[in-house]
């Protein structure tokens, strides 16, 4: 089994594309495609499901891939302990992330790693935080953010950082008069901006919803969007009130462009969760950024 066609395989699955594959290892794509049939004329199985829109891990994939990760990422490792000396931290991280973190944290972030690691590059995705679990789990991304844990024993989900959900409203005389203080028995009144579900942020507001006893009938929804950047949009534009995370209003919040109220009787705290496949061994660029990534969210 030669390296070369491990190399093959893995970028195909990263890329999702032989064509894409070849390019990021400057390879043509017959020669791409050789090496995967060699590789799984050797073990006997097919690895990959080809379809009209991408390239997809068969069944015998999923199981090989954590295996091919190891290999490429022991090679790389007893390279790093030959030429330590030398070792520069550079390469790519790929970032699977829910919208809060991948709004709100990562772009400070970025600038920040860049200080101590100018030579590392970063690919992010951007889904709702069960789409960051799904990622992690086919191996499609290095690392995840997201505030939904898993019950999978493969995924390793470890706090990163403390969110809060807060309700906001248009800035109107209307919410001022309220003086920072929303009463209860209005909130069955109001119509919603919602998160879609699946949705970390629709997950948490569903847990205080439950708290403030306002699961007994269906609220009154004007706008679901999948950002809380949309929901803030929304409440800004006088659509509706909304529940939303802390570190998406901040400066919404000091442009006046909308109100914020809090419920100190209730719980409306969340953890933000770093996650990564427990199979996966992590090459010096990956285990670099998660040390600076939880040492910048410390600050936060």
């Amino acid at each position: 089994m030669r390296l070369e066609y491990i190399r093959s395989f893995i970028s195909v699955v990263n890329c999702k594309s032989f064509s894409v594959a070849a390019k990021q290892i400057f390879l043509s794509q017959p020669t791409i495609s050789t090496h995967i049939k060699q590789l799984e004329s050797e073990l006997g199985v097919q690895l990959l499901v080809r379809s009209t829109k991408d390239v997809i891990l068969s069944d015998a994939g999923v199981i090989f891939y954590p295996f091919a990760m190891r290999l490429l990422e022991t090679e790389s490792e007893a390279l790093a302990q030959i030429h330590k000396n030398e070792m520069e931290i550079k390469g790519t991280v790929s970032i699977a992330t829910s919208s809060v973190p991948g709004n709100y944290i990562l772009p400070q972030f970025f600038a920040y790693s860049r200080q101590a690691y100018p030579d590392i590059n970063y690919r992010i995705s951007e889904g709702d935080s069960a789409e960051v679990l799904q990622s992690i789990l086919h191996f499609e991304t290095d690392i995840g953010i997201g505030s939904i844990r898993s019950n999978n024993d493969k995924c390793m989900c470890q706090p990163l950082a403390k969110d809060r959900i807060v309700l906001v409203t248009p800035n109107t005389e209307e919410y001022q008069n309220m003086k920072g203080k929303f009463p209860i028995d209005r909130l069955r009144q109001e119509t919603y901006v919602l998160r879609e579900s699946g949705s970390g942020t629709r997950f948490a507001s569903e847990s205080i919803e439950r708290a403030l006893n306002l699961d007994a009938r269906p609220l009154k929804v004007a706008l679901q969007v999948e950002t809380s950047e949309m929901v803030k949009r929304g409440v800004e534009q006088g659509i509706g009130v909304a529940f939303i995370s802390s570190l998406a209003i901040k400066d919404s919040v000091a442009q006046g462009k909308i109100l914020k109220f809090e419920f100190p009787d209730i719980d409306t705290n969340r953890q933000l969760y770093l996650l990564y496949h427990k199979d996966r061994m992590m090459p010096l660029p990956v285990t670099s950024v998660i040390k600076i990534l939880r040492q910048f969210c410390q600050n936060l």
